[in-house]
């Protein structure tokens, strides 16, 4: 089969940053099921994962995290699928990943796709649905049982992660939602979402909040770099309050900065549950179920934005460098090798 892979982490628009190799198609065994892959989608972490990598490999690196296709073959230990089902996973970060004509999922990380959506569009729900349901309700424990009308931070929320936590914020909870976005076009987004107020975070955070007649902030949810919110997430954070982080930092962070006010700083991985085999990893399949069924009923919307075509050495490219640009708005998609 056709996958393309990385060597080296070579700039996007170098000639040689993707290349196109064969390589045996995997067979499903156990809990897994083989799909053909239909379409994919792009997600920052495909670009932080190649330009990660350290030196040349001696072998291939096939990313992507999110597909849809149709199953061609499962494993003897499968239950939830057959052969001829079309489903969307985000995949395990630990395997060999969707830039390929063929891919092995684990069967309890998977789901059938929304049967309103194109296979394209159903590629760009898996990882950022299951990021902003974990971020919400497993890590800040955001809830309807929540005191009245809390009120959630969303930073940098015009992206795929923001985008699915302002729709699921206001569809499974009484948040009022403030999102931040800084163009005309990212805040319009964001409203359409759901979002009720919209501030601009290349501006004083702080005070449009207290202009808004916020004096702190409950929940937090960064969906940007940690390092330029730092300081000003422990001032506006609550007493008692909680934080999502979802970028890995280098750099030391102070945490004695919340200390006095007792903040509970998470971080969400979605992939921690794959990687560790953990009790509830069968759980991002149920999610992924339940927001399939939220989109079919029409409570929520897929958000796809953009599509680059078919997948390529240079498609792949062009949609890397579009999304190092940082003003991703929703998510974008491919469709198979041709």
């Amino acid at each position: 089969m056709k996958v393309i892979a990385v060597y080296e982490a070579l700039p996007s628009n170098n000639d040689n940053c993707f290349e196109m190799i064969e390589v045996e198609i995997p067979v499903a065994l156990g809990h897994d099921i083989l799909i053909k892959i239909a379409a994919i989608s792009i997600n920052p972490v495909d670009s932080k994962e190649r330009l990660g990598i350290k030196g040349r490999l001696k072998e291939a690196l096939v990313l992507g995290w999110d597909a849809c296709g149709e199953v061609i073959a499962v494993g003897e230990s499968v239950k939830k699928f057959k052969i001829g089902d079309i489903v969307m996973s985000a995949g395990d970060i630990t395997r060999a990943g969707s830039y390929a004509q063929y891919q092995l999922l684990d069967e309890r990380i998977t789901s059938l796709k929304p049967k309103k959506l194109s296979r394209q569009e159903a590629a760009t729900l898996p990882l950022t649905t299951l990021v902003a349901w974990e971020s919400l309700f497993d890590r800040l424990e955001i809830t309807k049982d929540t005191f009245e009308k809390p009120a959630l931070l969303i930073i940098g929320a015009a992206g795929g992660l923001g985008s699915m936590a302002i729709q699921f914020a206001r569809q499974l909870s009484t948040c009022t939602i403030i999102a931040t976005a800084s163009r005309e076009e990212s805040k319009e987004w964001c409203l359409a979402l759901g979002a009720h107020y919209v501030i601009d975070h290349s501006k004083d955070l702080e005070e449009q909040i207290k202009a808004l007649g916020f004096e702190n902030i409950p929940y937090i949810l960064n969906c940007s770099n940690n390092i330029p919110y730092w300081e000003i997430m422990s001032r506006i954070v609550s007493p008692e309050g909680s934080i999502c982080l979802v970028a890995s930092t280098k750099a030391k962070l102070d945490l004695d900065l919340y200390m006095e006010k007792s903040v509970r700083i998470n971080y969400e991985l979605m992939f921690t549950r794959s990687i560790f085999k953990t009790d509830k990893m069968a759980v991002q399949g149920e999610i992924l179920s339940k927001v399939a069924k939220m989109i079919d009923e029409g409570s929520i919307r897929h958000i796809m934005t953009k599509s680059f075509g078919d997948m390529s050495t240079q498609s792949l490219s062009e949609a890397h460098a579009y999304i190092e640009k940082g003003h991703m708005l929703g998510k974008m998609s491919l469709s198979a090798i041709s």
